[in-house]
């Protein structure tokens, strides 16, 4: 068989992304806490830019999946 494979790519807006978690803050209210989940480099996304914009905009808990993602964090 011949396979062809064409290269993916994700383009990551952190606008975007700043948009969602204030979006789910007006739903959620301001007494409630917000955790992202962001092991595996936030799912390719890039984890450090992801996190700071994700704290900015009211995200206040993180998970990860191994101890050595909390410690870059």
């Amino acid at each position: 068989m011949d396979y062809k494979f064409t290269r993916a790519w994700a383009e990551i807006n952190l606008d975007h992304i700043a948009h969602n978690v204030r979006e789910i803050r007006n739903l959620v209210g301001k007494r409630t806490e917000i955790m992202a989940v962001v092991k595996a480099d936030a799912y390719g996304h890039g984890v450090l830019e992801t996190v700071s914009t994700m704290i900015e905009n009211g995200v206040s808990r993180l998970a990860v999946s191994m101890i050595d993602e909390a410690i870059q964090l």
